[in-house]
């Protein structure tokens, strides 16, 4: 199987990737020298790009070539008030969570049956004081999906959107660390294979 996890060496793109070590694996992400650590370590091609850049994203994907399963893990957290969050950060959220992954939808090359996987979140979760950014990107990522699904179904490809609960990775470091209960993303990355793996994968996936 031809994996590409994209947000590589983040709390769960670096889970997902040591649970997939024995396939042919393509990770990518910012932090070249930490993503061509764990590369190494699990056999892997290092790829790095700033997915933000349009241009970069396609020559990533391109590079990739085929894919049976891409896994966008891409993502920033942030709090700030409606009355304080700046103009760079509305952006900055927006870029991250929804532009990267729209890119990824335009220029990604899938073999029949791929599963390409996004990460939304559970609005009851996201949609309280100080999130209203990040609740608002989810949002955007999610109807962009729902829309992709219906058109990367006739090519064979199959759009998944997994919900997850709170993960304890270093997404949660602005904001204090992670909450109490949070999963630990070993976990979580198992949880997320075995559901996007199934024969048919679902189109939502709430863990």
């Amino acid at each position: 199987m031809r994996v590409l996890i994209l947000g590589a060496t983040g709390g769960l793109g670096s889970a997902l990737a040591r649970l997939l070590r024995g396939e042919e694996l393509l990770l990518s992400a910012r932090r070249a020298e930490a993503l061509r650590a764990l590369a190494a370590e699990v056999g892997g091609r290092a790829l790095p790009a700033d997915l933000s850049d349009e241009l970069e994203a396609k020559a990533l994907l391109e590079e990739a070539g085929p894919l049976d399963l891409l896994v966008h893990a891409v993502g920033k957290a942030g709090r700030a008030g409606v009355r304080e969050v700046s103009r760079d950060a509305l952006e900055g959220m927006l870029t991250s969570h929804f532009l990267t992954a729209s890119f990824v939808l335009k220029h990604a090359h899938f073999r029949q049956g791929a599963r390409a996987v996004f990460f939304g979140a559970y609005p009851a979760y996201v949609r309280v004081p100080g999130f209203g950014a990040y609740a608002a990107a989810k949002g955007a990522l999610e109807a962009y999906l729902e829309a992709a699904r219906k058109e990367l179904k006739r090519e064979g490809v199959r759009v998944v959107l997994v919900r997850l609960p709170a993960v304890a990775t270093g997404l949660w470091t602005p904001l204090g660390g992670p909450p109490k209960g949070a999963l630990a993303p070993e976990e979580a990355a198992r949880r997320v294979l075995e559901g996007v793996l199934r024969e048919p994968p679902p189109e939502v996936l709430e863990l």
